[in-house]
């Protein structure tokens, strides 16, 4: 028997780790400049609370990356999170 999945298996694996770095890297700065922006304290304070939260979404995207059924979704998810986030960023910045 063939398996039609053997020959994209590296490819696969190239998209989903390509989502777990730069998907998690863009989803944690993202929610960092939302936070900056949104809770009331100094931007001191916020990046050390930030810095705290930093390897959770990581971990997540990290996760969902190879939990998704195919690399476009792992690609995706932390892709409209980040833009949900930056825009969530944006109309805070706006007010």
């Amino acid at each position: 028997m063939h398996d039609s999945r053997a020959p994209r298996a590296p490819r696969d694996l190239c998209w989903r780790l390509l989502a777990a770095s730069v998907g998690g890297y863009a989803l944690c700065w993202m929610l960092f400049v939302a936070c900056c922006v949104w809770l009331p304290f100094g931007k001191a304070t916020v990046w050390y609370l930030t810095a705290q939260f930093a390897p959770l979404p990581f971990v997540g995207v990290l996760l969902w990356s190879f939990a998704a059924r195919s690399p476009a979704r792992a690609l995706a998810v932390p892709a409209a999170l980040s833009l949900a986030a930056g825009l969530v960023a944006l109309a805070g910045g706006l007010r």
